[in-house]
């Protein structure tokens, strides 16, 4: 099925879906101002573990990416090459693989590689981050086996003109700037964001594979990135809306060294273009989303030094449509259907132009106890690839509050990652005959919390224990002449997380801190070959304990914050007999705001490893000794005159 064919049916499934809604619905409801968005994230993820980080922590790190967000304010271990590269995540002893990354509720995993590179991603082109743990196979689809990351964008109608423009500087000859321009009125809303980065990333750190670990300078890792995000919000009447996204963005950096090369002359070429639309119509018993998306990346690979250059480009269209429908106080429903639809073209690491269409129907039901103490959710999920089915999947998940202070919650679910287009069919060494990764996923916490919104002190702490086992993982290994895909790993992840926080007021300082631990155990429990002495072993770059820490304090006007993170022993080689030490690093916030009439201007400066700590989060990749940024960021809003 070709890209025009997918395009036709999407069209006049949708006119048809909309008929159908125009006839199911009498009565609608006043929508809020905020714009609805993941109803599934809201409403059927019971028993899960969900971390919230909100737009004023992503203030923050309005000139940065997501990589450092996720390493600061999550307990998330982010497995970085080395700074502005490449930087993916491992959730619950999970690969990068397993991590699914939603745009507004869009996958924007590569259907080549599948994952999503979060160096690219800028952290100023997002509203909210919501961090859900633990297997959503069944609301998500493919590759949300360890986690999901749910990336939004919020928008609030008749707020007026709002101008915000931002400039940061730093060491490494790095230099960003930033403008947003929103027009919000009553029934409409309009807003473009551009950003431009650049970087020399130059810094000096010690070579622990020469002799004498002399400090050297890191070469060939220069950055430039410039993008745009342009959205339209409008306010058809009081029970429906649509909303328009237009995201372009392009990377080059070069590609630095390893510790044990000597000089490296890499380069790799980043753009994309994503193009979204969703339709809602808000009832006051059913609910109706209709979205559409268009994903075009570009990858170009190139080696001067052997004049070597690799193009990779995939286009990927999804359509989906779902129903909320409340059948009465007690009990929620949610049905959709689901089509994804991701070809590569021009990619020379194919015979052909390989294509993959997925199409899915999931379905949610959530109960409520009259007494709202006890929700209960069950949700399943059944796909079809071409005239196969993978495997379907499904999820409970229930949750009791004993007392206002206590709560306890669970889930079960089973879980999925169909293979890559790389995985089938790179040439040498796909593998079409693979089958799905699935599993089963188990997890259990209590939520003890103490004060409200209106106490002087707040108190709550979190910990969870999950249990994850995986049949069928996916493994490169060597053959005779080249490196091809099996199914071949049966993995077993288990451990606990812990998250307390604690708020505070001394006359007008506010105080809060967090403090997050991890313990991972994730083991090989098949041998690949004879002898295999990764049986039973910890998998390469897990850490076996974690840990972040953050205390910040605000005094009126003025914000000071410290991060403290901890990264345990990571194991490099099958066997364990090969590892990284630990580090620790320390990193400290300050700003200072000043406003006048319609203006908000925010000074701020951050320290990255205070310590001036030496360390490596890969083997071998260079990362950066103590190194600062600063920057000032002008707000101005004009309401408007109703």
């Amino acid at each position: 099925m070709n890209l025009f064919k997918i395009s036709l049916l999407t069209t006049c499934f949708c006119h048809a879906f909309e008929g159908l809604a125009q006839q199911s619905i009498d009565t609608v409801l006043q929508l809020r101002t905020v714009d609805v968005i993941a109803p599934r994230v809201a409403n059927f993820s019971t028993g899960t573990k969900i971390q919230k980080i909100d737009s004023a922590t992503l203030s923050r790190y309005s000139s940065g990416n997501l990589s450092t967000v996720l390493e600061n304010e999550s307990p998330l271990f982010i497995k970085s090459y080395g700074l502005g590269s490449l930087a993916v995540s491992s959730f619950r002893g999970g690969s990068a693989s397993h991590t699914a990354t939603l745009w507004n509720g869009f996958n924007l995993n590569s259907p080549m590689y599948g994952q999503l590179d979060f160096a690219l991603v800028p952290t100023g082109f997002i509203t909210n981050v919501n961090i859900q743990f633990g297997g959503t196979s069944a609301l998500w689809g493919s590759g949300a086996v360890g986690g999901t990351i749910h990336l939004n964008s919020d928008a609030t109608f008749n707020k007026g003109i709002t101008v915000l423009a931002g400039s940061n500087f730093g060491s490494f000859e790095s230099y960003g700037q930033n403008l947003q321009v929103e027009i919000s009125k009553q029934k409409w809303i309009s807003s473009i964001k551009l950003l431009n980065n650049s970087a020399n990333n130059d810094f000096y750190f010690y070579n622990t594979q020469l002799a004498g670990s002399p400090k050297v300078k890191q070469s060939n890792a220069e950055l430039k990135q410039y993008g745009l995000l342009f959205e339209n919000y409008f306010k058809i009447n009081d029970g429906q809306k649509i909303n328009i996204r237009f995201w372009y963005q392009n990377t080059d950096r070069n590609i630095p060294p390893t510790m044990l090369q000597t000089v490296n002359r890499s380069n790799q070429k980043d753009e994309s273009c994503r193009l979204t639309s969703e339709w809602q119509r808000v009832g006051e018993k059913v609910n109706y989303y209709v979205r559409a998306a268009y994903f075009d990346e570009y990858l170009i690979y190139s080696d001067f030094a052997y004049d070597y250059r690799s193009l990779n480009r995939s286009q990927t269209i999804i359509t989906e449509t779902e129903s909320k429908i409340k059948l009465n106080k007690n009990n929620l429903l949610n049905i959709g259907v689901n089509n994804t639809f991701a070809k590569a073209m021009a990619s020379d690491g194919y015979l052909f132009e390989p294509q993959q269409n997925r199409f899915a129907v999931f379905s949610s039901y959530r109960f409520t106890s009259n007494n709202n103490k006890f929700l209960s959710t069950l949700s399943a999920r059944q796909e079809l690839i071409k005239t196969a089915l993978v495997p379907f999947t499904y999820s409970l998940g229930s949750e009791y509050t004993f007392f206002k202070w206590l709560s306890a919650k669970g889930n079960v679910s089973k879980v999925y990652r169909v293979p890559t287009l790389n995985d089938l069919y790179w040439n040498p060494g796909g593998n079409a005959n693979l089958m799905p990764e699935s599993g089963y996923c188990e997890e259990a916490g209590v939520l003890m919390k103490w004060g409200g919104a209106d106490s002087k002190i707040n108190f709550s702490v979190e910990p969870t224990v999950f249990n994850r086992n995986m049949n069928n993982w996916i493994l490169w290994l060597p053959g005779p002449a080249y490196w091809s895909p099996q199914n071949i790993m049966e993995v077993w992840s288990r451990g606990m997380e812990t998250r307390s926080e604690l708020g505070f007021r001394i006359y007008k300082v506010k105080i809060k801190i967090n403090v997050s631990t991890n313990y991972v155990v994730s083991t090989n429990e098949k041998a690949k070959t004879d002898n295999d002495a990764s049986v039973n072993k910890q998998l390469i770059y897990v850490p076996m304990y974690s840990g972040h820490a953050k205390i910040s304090v605000e005094y009126k006007r003025f914000l000071l914050s410290c991060n403290q993170n901890y990264t345990g022993y990571r194991y490099t080689s099958t066997d364990n007999s090969e590892y990284l030490k630990p580090y620790s690093l320390t990193n400290v916030y300050a700003s200072y705001k000043i406003s006048f009439a319609n203006y908000y201007v925010n000074l701020f400066v951050q320290v990255n490893n205070l310590l001036n700590t030496q360390y490596q989060v890969l083997l071998n990749r260079a990362m950066p000794l103590r190194n600062y940024q600063a920057g000032i960021s002008i707000q101005f809003n004009k309401p408007n005159n109703n």
